[in-house]
């Protein structure tokens, strides 16, 4: 092996193991000559031609991967397949590859408690030949809103200024459809406010 800092991403194929490796993706290439390794452990079927099945897959992810991030030029990866416990498959390829790091995806933010109880990360801790870094969940990019409220047009304020309240909108404004701005649907009752039942209170005092 050489002495090149490296990477080895356990992953799932899930969306916290796709963020993993783009965080993992993220440092090694601020470091000249870096690898990842990109690790899945499987279980059932264990033959030859499943397990290139699986390995056409990785290549695959790995590819979409990198295109989503705008390529990884200069970056080393390979894509590995194991079969059987995932921490004792994690910490051996970690030892056979030498690695310097291993970067573990999480779906949801960890509580103290989920990792002390026996979690994967919580034994590859205890076993691992390296640091082990916890990356995610993802964030959540919050839905921010920010309403574009136009100031009232001059000329429907003076219409209705003029005209008392009886006319809403100005010409522009009170044409149905219009594509310079004409409001969808607007609905005027024919009789004035205070004459509806809907505007005179319990006490019979009207506003």
């Amino acid at each position: 092996m050489t002495n090149t800092f490296s990477i080895l991403v356990a992953s799932d194929l899930t969306e916290a193991s796709g963020y993993a490796f783009e965080q993992a993706a993220r440092l090694a290439q601020r470091i000249p000559g870096a690898a990842i390794h990109f690790l899945n452990v499987t279980s059932g079927d264990t033959s030859e031609a499943r397990i290139r099945q699986l390995g056409d897959q990785l290549r695959i992810y790995v590819s979409e991967k990198a295109a989503s991030m705008g390529g990884l030029e200069g970056l080393r990866v390979g894509v590995h397949v194991r079969h059987g416990d995932p921490v004792r498959e994690i910490v051996q390829a970690a030892a056979a590859l030498e690695v310097d790091l291993i970067v573990l995806g999480s779906p949801q933010h960890p509580h103290l408690k989920l990792l002390i109880l026996g979690t994967i990360a919580d034994k590859l801790l205890a076993h691992a030949p390296c640091p082990v870094v916890l990356a995610g969940p993802k964030p959540i990019e919050p839905l921010i809103h920010h309403p574009a409220i136009e100031p009232p047009c001059p000329d429907c304020v003076k219409a209705r200024a003029q005209s008392g309240g009886h006319e809403w909108w100005c010409t522009r404004h009170s044409t149905h459809g219009a594509t310079a701005g004409g409001h969808v649907y607007s609905y005027q009752r024919e009789l004035p406010f205070a004459q509806l039942d809907s505007a005179v209170i319990p006490t019979g005092i009207q506003f």
